[in-house]
Order: structure tokens, then C-alpha cells, then sequence
């Protein structure tokens, strides 16, 4: 299983050590003139990064993106190739795995000019990556099943017998029971976790999945993302999802500078792009969330006012496994 194999590479990273590295200066442009390129990794997709780079170019027609995409756990497997090759080919790196690379040494702090404007939570302590776009675990609902039924309101309510039998889970939902541990305390998470084992619970396979079929009505209430939740509403699906869980995990898709860049001044200017509201608006165009708050209108149910997000800690990130076996051992078998 792909997950299982992400699981393994991230212990593997976590026993590296991180290296020192000398305050980035800020970007040069008529050095990034003479670079004339830079080479861009990502896991996001690929529709997106297309986008983003075309704004990007426009921005500085003086420069081209070349993109390699591939997933997760591809896109790790080929840095760590390249790290044990003594050669990393990325200028910038952009994806949901970038918190795991610090550890393996192929990245490097960069203070970006439009990175005060970011929630700290969603930037790295020292630097070495600042989050892009969050994806938000939340409860959506279907409007048209149990009418007489009032909607949860937070977690413990799904433990309520009216409930057995009518939330759907992705069965490998690690991170998010990991970050609910954290948020939680463990002894308060168990409690909660055995509870909702007990509720026989729906397994589907894939986010966009299980929002597909609580539109259609297969069951009323699911574990899934809310800007799938909010694209499926504007186009008229019977989908609606709460604001008022506590907490709301986050899931980060972060960009991060090389350790090595062959292009230092357009990858920085890169980043800044990504990171600026241009760039944000491109993500939220694409129907993705942005992270800087301004850019997400205050009319948007998106928008993080009143939301209790929590990103997913690091500690849950390098320590995966650990939490699949907490959850195996507390949901046992599930296809």
C-alpha cells in the first residue's frame, strides 16, 4: 500500500540529522535573469502547478518552469535517490511530504519577504518550509437524509446511537487520528476513538470518493475535505459540512527551498510568487484553500475566522506508524 510505503520512508528520514545553514538573502533579479530557469518538484496536481508556473512566467518573462510530478511517495523515493547520488536535480519543491525532507538534509531555510503575513503554525519553526494550501478534515453532511435528525456538532455527537451505522471513513485516515491524539491528549482520544469504532463505521477508499457518495446519498455523514464539500455545493450537490468541530485537522501542502539550487535566485523568487497573493489567488481559483487569510473572501465558509484548524504536527509526520498501529489496534479490520 502506498501509505504504508510513506510510512516507512518517514521513519527512514526522521533518523537523519539536520545541517546548518547560512541566512538566505533575498533573491537576486538580475541574477535570476542570467539563471534563466528553474526545475520545480511537486506532488500537488499537476493542473495546478501549470497554473501556478504560467502566473509565475508572466510575472517574470525572463524565466521557465520546468515541473516534475509525481506522487508522495514517488517524489520521495526520487529525492532520496538523488540525495544518495550526491546530486539533487530541484531548485523547489512543493507538495504535502515536504515536512518530511528537512530530516534528509536536501533542503534549506529561506525567509521569504511574503511569509509574515503567514500563521505561524503553518510555517516551519525554523524556516526550512512555510505551508501553501491546507486541506481541512471536516464532517460533511448530506441536507437530504435524516431531515428529523439534527446534524453534529462536534465529534462526541457521532457516538450517539442515532449515529451507528452512518459515518463514512477512508480506512487509512492516520494523520488526522494522529493530530486528534495531539490535540486531544491520548486518554481523551481513545475514549473517543473506541467509541466511534463502535458505530459500524462506512469504509471507503479516497477523499473524493467518499464525498461522491454522500452526495448521492449512500450515507449521511463523512470524514472529508471541505473544499471538495464547497466545490460540490456550487454545483448543486445536497453536501454541507460543520465549521464547529474542535478541532478541524489540517493537512499542509508546503514548498521549500533546495539545499543546493542550481537556480538560488529564481527559486526564491519562485517561492515568493507562491507565497504571495497572486499566487494564493491562483490556489484559491483552482478550488483549493489557500493559507493566506486575505486572500479567502470573509463571505467564504472557507475562510479560517471561527475555525479551530490544527496542522498536523511533525511529530505525527515522522512518526506515522506509530499512529497506524494505534488506529489498526483500534479499528481492526475494515474492507
Amino acid at each position: 500500500m502506498a501509505v504504508r510505503k510513506l510510512i516507512f520512508i518517514a521513519g527512514f528520514l526522521f533518523l537523519s540529522f539536520r545541517p546548518l545553514f547560512a541566512a538566505e538573502q533575498p533573491p537576486d533579479i538580475a541574477a535570476a535573469k542570467k539563471e534563466g530557469r528553474l526545475v520545480l518538484y511537486v506532488s500537488t496536481n499537476l493542473q495546478l502547478a501549470h497554473s501556478i508556473a504560467k502566473g509565475f512566467e508572466q510575472r517574470h518573462p525572463y524565466l521557465k518552469v520546468e515541473i516534475t510530478r509525481n506522487s508522495g511517495e514517488a517524489l520521495l523515493n526520487r529525492i532520496r535517490t538523488e540525495k544518495l547520488a550526491g546530486k539533487i536535480l530541484f531548485d523547489v519543491v512543493y507538495g504535502a511530504t515536504v515536512p518530511l525532507l528537512p530530516a534528509l538534509g536536501v533542503v534549506k531555510p529561506y525567509v521569504s519577504s511574503q511569509a509574515q503575513a503567514y500563521p505561524k503554525k503553518f510555517r516551519e519553526g525554523k524556516d526550512f518550509w512555510t505551508g501553501v494550501s491546507p486541506n481541512y478534515y471536516v464532517l460533511g453532511y448530506n441536507t437530504k437524509l435524516d431531515a428529523k435528525v439534527e446534524a453534529p456538532k462536534d465529534w462526541e455527537d457521532l457516538t450517539q446511537p442515532k449515529w451507528k451505522g452512518k459515518l463514512a471513513m477512508d480506512p487509512e485516515e492516520f494523520s488526522w487520528f494522529g493530530a486528534m491524539e495531539s490535540y486531544f491528549g491520548e486518554e481523551k482520544n481513545q475514549k473517543l476513538m473506541s467509541a466511534l469504532a463502535r458505530q459500524d463505521i462506512q469504509w471507503r477508499k479516497n477523499h473524493t470518493t467518499l464525498a461522491q457518495f454522500l452526495a448521492a446519498g449512500e450515507y449521511p455523514t463523512a470524514l472529508v475535505y471541505a473544499h471538495t464539500m464547497e466545490e460540490m455545493k456550487q454545483k448543486g450537490a445536497p453536501v454541507e459540512w460543520l465549521r464547529t468541530t474542535k478541532a478541524i485537522v489540517v493537512d499542509l501542502q508546503a514548498v521549500a527551498l533546495a539545499a543546493q539550487p542550481a537556480s538560488p535566485n529564481s527559486a526564491k523568487l519562485f517561492i515568493d510568487f507562491l507565497l504571495s497573493a497572486e499566487g494564493q489567488g491562483i490556489i484559491f481559483k483552482d478550488k483549493k484553500i489557500p493559507v493566506l487569510p486575505s486572500v479567502v473572501p470573509e463571505t467564504s465558509a472557507l475562510h479560517p475566522a471561527g475555525l479551530d484548524l490544527f496542522p498536523s504536527p511533525l511529530k505525527v509526520v515522522t512518526n506515522l506508524n506509530q499512529y497506524a498501529a494505534k488506529f489498526e489496534q483500534v479499528f481492526g479490520p475494515r474492507r
